[in-house]
């Protein structure tokens, strides 16, 4: 008798493909399409800006519908999600996700997937990070996944996937999937993020998860200390940062804004409002106003005193984006649709660097010069945060900050 013959039948099956899952309980081998991936130069790709605008766009409706003090999106990994899941929609979905996202077919893969081969340089996958020992080498990660419960995705989807963004799928079966979602999750997020948002009821066949990991020090580091604060039931004193040194400065007519580099490429925006007007007031316009305006400015020499703080965002985008049809994801599974879309969020920033964690989930179910007086920027009232690649416009975290006090839940 050969060896192969000796082999149970039952561990013969464990081999297979997918059939791991049903083994052991846990997702099973990762699987991609037969499509090549494609490489991307952001430098040369049509609308990548276009894309990151709309990124911007997306994300900023969002805060501005929300009614909580602060609130953190992750305009990129919010993107991210459309443009995956466009791969598998049809009719008045794909329709509603092109106006969206800005774009459309191939165009729109190209541009989403250059936008996120552009910070393929900084990626690496730490057990853990820590904005009080931020790493010296920024972090950038981002990962992608399909997750089939006691089924598959359609090929073409998959070969979609793995053509522009290099995502995979894996197969659970129902008992092991949200055991395998969230170990997916605090993987790809360091632990900053310890679960899935997902609830897999029993019509879920299928789940998109991307994830962002962030974890940079400030080019220049800042001191601890504390000031005073508006916050919304009035001047309180929280816990704060300040530094002098050179940051680009712009300013508008409702506006004032700054950039906080982490290297050369990638920096945190501060968009203040002027007295009496709250954050969520500022316009989608004037956040890309203010993005152009720091993108042209020179550095000068400024006095930053700003607040430290520790925030998480959890999101129902399918609430929050109504303009969004996500009805008809045929492409993925027959008669499938979205019944479910949420985004959760944490960001953390220190006097020596920012860590920052989204992922964003859809569930498919069926049916100044040296020796000058420095300025003064004083983050003293609700503001605008933006953590971005500066090359592309891409913002990785945008929200608004009301309560730096606020820990997260």
């Amino acid at each position: 008798m050969s060896t192969a013959m000796r082999i149970p039948k039952v561990l013969a099956a464990c081999l297979a493909t997918f059939a791991v899952a049903a083994c052991s309980g846990t997702a099973g081998a990762d699987v991609r399409g037969d499509a090549p991936h494609v490489d991307l130069d952001f430098a040369s790709t049509p609308h990548v800006a276009d894309a990151a605008l709309a990124s911007q766009a997306l994300a900023w409706a969002v805060v501005q519908g929300s009614d909580s003090a602060n609130t953190i999106t992750s305009p990129s990994s919010l993107a991210m999600s459309l443009a995956m899941v466009a791969e598998g929609a049809d009719g008045v979905s794909v329709d509603s996700i092109d106006a969206a996202l800005g774009l459309s077919g191939e165009e729109r893969a190209k541009a989403y997937a250059a936008l996120r081969q552009a910070l393929s340089g900084y990626d690496s996958l730490p057990t853990k990070v820590d904005a009080n020992d931020p790493p010296e080498t920024p972090v950038v990660h981002l990962a992608g996944q399909v997750l089939a419960i006691d089924s598959a995705a359609k090929k073409a989807f998959l070969d979609a996937l793995s053509k522009w963004y290099d995502v995979g799928a894996t197969q659970a079966p129902r008992p092991a999937a949200k055991k395998a979602l969230d170990a997916w999750v605090a993987k790809n997020t360091a632990g900053l993020i310890e679960k899935s948002g997902i609830e897999v009821t029993p019509k879920v066949r299928v789940v998109l998860q991307d994830a962002l990991l962030f974890a940079a020090a400030w080019e220049t580091p800042f001191e601890d200390t504390s000031m005073q604060f508006d916050l919304p039931s009035g001047p309180a004193t929280v816990d704060a940062v300040t530094a002098t040194f050179e940051v680009r400065f712009a300013a508008g007519d409702r506006w004032t804004a700054i950039r906080l580099p982490y290297d050369d490429n990638l920096a945190a925006d501060i968009v203040l409002p002027i007295t009496g007007r709250a954050p969520e007031q500022i316009s989608d316009t004037e956040l890309a106003l203010a993005g152009q305006a720091l993108d042209q400015a020179t550095p000068s020499l400024h006095t930053v005193t700003m607040p430290s703080f520790d925030l998480s965002t959890s999101t129902d985008l399918l609430e929050a984006l109504p303009q969004v049809d996500l009805s008809n994801l045929n492409g993925i599974i027959d008669d499938g649709a979205a019944g479910q879309w949420v985004q959760q969020v944490r960001l953390q920033v220190s006097a020596l660097g920012t860590v920052g964690a989204a992922v964003t989930e859809i569930a498919v179910t069926e049916s100044a010069a040296q020796g000058e007086r420095p300025a003064e920027f004083i983050v003293d009232r609700g503001y605008v945060v933006r953590v971005l690649d500066t090359r592309t416009g891409w913002p990785l975290f945008l929200g608004v900050v009301n309560d730096p006090t606020e820990k997260p839940a």
